[in-house]
């Protein structure tokens, strides 16, 4: 289908963009060399660098590697800000909470989860409320005639049978009822809480990170197992297997004390993103974002999270497209519009670098014409293990056809790649779009593309190392986005936001 689409959407085009080859943008695409990238790559992923974790030694070494390459190809810093953007880090180790009820003590990790992951110290007391499925329609008093407020409200989640609703009140909706109502909280029970700490304790048991400017939500979520929330509703002596086929009556309804101790170890540190700028020539003011990001998982005691494809391959991209562009402006080629190359840390974290940018730009964000993103492009996927001549494209419709068309339009009179837009698909379960730092550009409305070549086997792995890179396949591909990064910069006409 995607095929036939494109055929008439380049048609259309061409007399849009009008484009030839431009033998000069390619002469500086073509400085791009696989045997540049694996020299940075080597270093960039080496042991020595610890994995790059946010706010840790190795992602210091990295940063000042990436500025030094950016003032040897002479990019001058911009406004004094010594090539970097600082931002606060708030680090918690997800240790050092426990429930206790009726003299009985719970542990986070072991008997339930704790939602938000980074909470203040405090102690909570309060009362915990059992209000069954929270169904409007149960036999006894409706969910929304108790009184939750300054409470915390006891949910069983999972199937409540017949007696579901046909209208929207799920789990969220209740959630969202009980907060606006006034409740501290919410407990529910979760059956595929046991076998999830089993099967990822390593990501539950992982500290965790968040912007130091974001606000503590104060209300939280605890999902317990099935032991935890059976021995709570032996309190009230209620017949789960009764209260599933007729719905909670009054004598289900109990309400039992609570405290949560929270005393979680949290430390400060710092994270940054790397600021390379080349000021356009006649529309200084409108500015194409290049992103990568260069942090990664850091180690763990001797074992080092190399993250060589993961986003390593992402990052040295950046590096030879920042020198290609520099290359141009020394020989009298500046672009029309200005370009920002910018390595972001703290995506492993939660996007927070890019995130930090996008609430705090240093280039307005009206005038930022398009974010080009470069995350994995190092390697091969399943689908795709014989072929070294495709790349994901994700987003590049979503915002702005016109972006779309024009990078169409690019690969097609250059780089001729096979462009995959599998997960493109807003149905695609692995919601790539929201999992890599060009999407707190597009909720901003800034039109992007993401450049992507799959998930392989040693994701997140420590066998993620550079003996495993395809250097040529990631030259190319840091061409392409060099020429569409071009494109867009010297275009006559900025791209325009889809109408809807």
């Amino acid at each position: 289908m995607k095929s036939f689409i494109f055929s008439f959407a380049f048609l259309s085009i061409a007399f849009t963009y009008a484009q030839e080859f431009d033998s000069t943008a390619w002469n500086y695409a073509k400085t791009i060399q696989s045997k540049d990238i694996s020299k940075h790559l080597r270093i960039i992923a080496s042991d020595e660098f610890e994995g790059r974790a946010t706010g840790k030694k190795g992602q210091k070494m990295a940063k000042k590697y990436l500025i030094n390459q950016f003032k040897r190809a002479g990019i001058q810093d911009y406004n004094n800000l010594n090539y970097e953007q600082r931002f606060e880090l708030i680090e918690q180790e997800n240790t050092g909470l426990t429930i206790n009820i009726q003299e009985v003590k719970y542990e986070i990790n072991k008997d339930f989860l704790f939602n938000p992951s980074i909470v203040d110290n405090r102690l909570i007391e309060a009362e915990l409320v059992f209000v069954g499925f929270g169904i409007p329609e149960e036999t006894y008093n409706s969910f929304v005639d108790v009184d939750i407020e300054n409470k915390i409200v006891f949910l069983l989640g999972g199937e409540a049978s017949k007696l579901e609703t046909k209208g929207e009140w799920g789990f969220k909706e209740k959630v969202d009822w009980c907060k606006k109502n006034g409740a501290l909280g919410v407990f529910v029970n979760d059956s595929k809480v046991k076998v999830m700490l089993e099967k990822y304790e390593h990501y539950f048991t992982k500290p965790k990170m968040k912007l130091a400017e974001e606000a503590n939500d104060s209300f939280f979520t605890v999902k317990m197992t099935d032991e935890m929330t059976n021995q709570l509703l032996s309190i009230g002596s209620v017949d789960l297997n009764k209260i599933k086929k007729k719905g909670i009556k009054e004598k289900d309804r109990f309400a039992t004390n609570v405290s949560i101790a929270i005393n979680k170890p949290t430390h400060t540190l710092f994270g940054e993103n790397v600021i390379a700028f080349i000021p356009g020539a006649e529309k200084k003011e409108e500015v194409i974002v290049l992103t990568a990001h260069y942090d990664h998982l850091g180690k763990e005691d001797s074992v080092v999270y190399n993250g060589a494809d993961d986003d390593g391959t992402g990052t040295v991209a950046l590096i030879e497209i920042a020198e290609a562009f520099q290359e141009a402006v020394k020989n009298g080629f500046r672009p029309k519009r200005s370009i920002l190359i910018m390595p972001v840390s703290g995506e492993e974290k939660g996007l927070l670098g890019s995130k930090y940018y996008t609430n705090n730009p240093i280039f307005s964000l009206k005038n930022t014409v398009a974010n080009l993103n470069i995350d994995m492009i190092g390697r091969y996927d399943e689908a795709h293990k014989k072929d070294s001549n495709y790349v994901y494209l994700i987003g590049s419709d979503k915002l702005s056809q016109d972006l779309h068309e024009l990078s169409e339009m690019v690969n097609s009179t250059y780089t001729q790649f096979n462009l995959d837009y599998t997960f493109n698909d807003e149905n695609d379960p692995n919601r790539f779009y929201y999992r890599s730092d060009h999407y707190n550009f597009a909720k901003n409305e800034v039109p992007v593309i993401f450049y992507f070549s799959g998930v392989h086997e040693d994701y997140h792995k420590e066998t993620d190392t550079v003996d495993k890179i395809d250097f040529d396949k990631t030259a190319r591909i840091a061409r392409l986005v060099f020429l569409t990064a071009w494109q867009l910069a010297n275009a006559e006409q900025r791209i325009q936001l889809n109408a809807d």
